[in-house]
């Protein structure tokens, strides 16, 4: 599967005001995945293994151990990997 880096600021062009950003101008068609996405984001639905999760001290103990690993050169490639 290729991979696309879809939102990033050289794909859209940028307003600005002064030397300050002020927005970004996006296509109907972007704005409709990014409104998707959104939309899915804030109405999804618990899911009763993020509860369990979240209640219990597996969560804490596994950020704590993640903070004390060495960050990884090339993270992205290793997360496609999985």
């Amino acid at each position: 599967m290729a991979e696309t880096t879809f939102w990033t600021r050289e794909r859209f062009p940028i307003v600005y005001e002064g030397s300050e950003v002020k927005a970004i101008l996006v296509d109907i068609a972007s704005f409709e995945q990014m409104e998707l996405i959104m939309d899915n984001l804030l109405n999804r639905e618990e899911e009763p293994e993020d509860a369990i999760l979240a209640a219990s001290a597996v969560l804490q103990r596994l950020v704590a151990q993640a903070r004390q690993e060495p960050a990884s050169s090339d993270w992205e490639r290793e997360l496609d990997e999985l």
